[in-house]
């Protein structure tokens, strides 16, 4: 079914964005443990957040991201990793929040943010297939996945997610694919996704897209080119 769905990808409707704001540079923090602020980064960059990466932004007194990217196993999951990340955010908020992959009614994400107190200004879910038009119309590639080691992790769709939106430059700190674990935390946690997000940040790179990384290391593993302060 979903072979025989994916020539039809490009006639798909753009999935909208009710986004507050969309424009300007931006930065996505992820939880890698080498997470720094760019180079001229200042209070008119816009702040994308991964899973509990926002812990990493409050460090630089950035409290309130204005995206949130949240998976839905911390809304609604059981495995402990889920109520792990639930204690680490109760109680916080973001400007817009987004849950990729969302299959249930938004009433469901309404009713899982309550159970760990976390606030926003406005949310909206993703489906796959939008997930997918989005990651389509950046990359040339067709993302639509059977099985959950085969998707691009969250952090590489908050990526895609804030270029689609509109921000330009868009710079990233705290992303990894040879160092495990995470800045906020001593955990040793396995990154997945690595091969996948790599293959999926090299066809966005080969198209141009205004993406940097804020450390050497990750722009030699990633390809991506290095942020030197490059305003358009």
């Amino acid at each position: 079914m979903i072979a025989r769905l994916l020539p039809l990808l490009p006639t798909f409707s753009k999935p909208v964005l009710r986004l507050p704001r969309a424009g300007g540079p931006a930065l996505v923090m992820g939880s890698a443990p080498n997470f720094r602020l760019p180079e001229g980064h200042d209070a008119h960059w816009a702040l994308v957040t991964v899973n509990a990466s926002q812990l990493l932004a409050e460090t630089f007194s950035l409290f309130v991201p204005d995206i949130a990217v949240i998976r839905r196993g911390i809304l609604v999951g059981v495995g402990q990793q889920d109520f792990y990340k639930r204690d680490l955010l109760k109680g916080r908020q973001a400007k817009h929040l987004i849950i990729p992959v969302w299959p249930d009614a938004e009433d469901k994400l309404k009713a899982g943010c309550r159970t760990f107190n976390y606030h926003y200004d406005t949310l909206q879910a993703l489906t796959k297939w939008q997930l997918a038009n989005i990651v389509w119309r950046l990359s040339g590639k067709y993302h639509v996945f059977p099985r959950w080691h085969g998707k691009i992790s969250t952090g590489a769709f908050a990526i895609m997610l804030a270029r689609y939106a509109g921000f330009a430059p868009v710079v990233v700190s705290g992303f990894s694919f040879s160092q495990a674990g995470h800045g906020y935390d001593a955990r040793n946690a396995f990154r997945y996704h690595a091969n996948e997000d790599a293959d999926l940040l090299r066809l966005v790179i080969k198209r141009g897209e205004p993406i940097y990384a804020e450390d050497r290391d990750f722009a030699a593993e990633s390809g991506l080119p290095l942020w030197q302060g490059q305003m358009p």
